[in-house]
């Protein structure tokens, strides 16, 4: 159902499989591994690529770490599932 319409909500779930709504969330986000973004599902199981890749970026991360010490530290920005854009006037 939801690899048909991604767009489907919960309310639709619950009609269609006859579900108490409570119980649609955590199915669809812990049972089968998707979250809503921008009132989409989308599936979150990360791909082998997806997972080597991380580790490339995290093991250089490490060696520049492991070169410059705190100084790299005071250079990096961090952040969760954000979209940061790169503005220069």
């Amino acid at each position: 159902m939801i690899r048909a319409n991604r767009r489907v909500k919960q309310k639709e779930i619950t009609d269609e499989v006859g579900i108490s709504k409570e119980r649609v969330p955590h199915i669809v986000t812990n049972v089968l591994g998707y979250q809503k973004v921008s009132a989409r599902w989308v599936y979150r199981q990360l791909t082998v690529e997806v997972k080597a890749q991380k580790k490339d970026i995290c093991t250089q991360l490490l060696e520049h770490y492991n070169a410059q010490g705190e100084a790299f530290l005071q250079r990096t920005l961090t952040g969760d599932k954000s979209w940061v854009y790169p503005y220069n006037p």
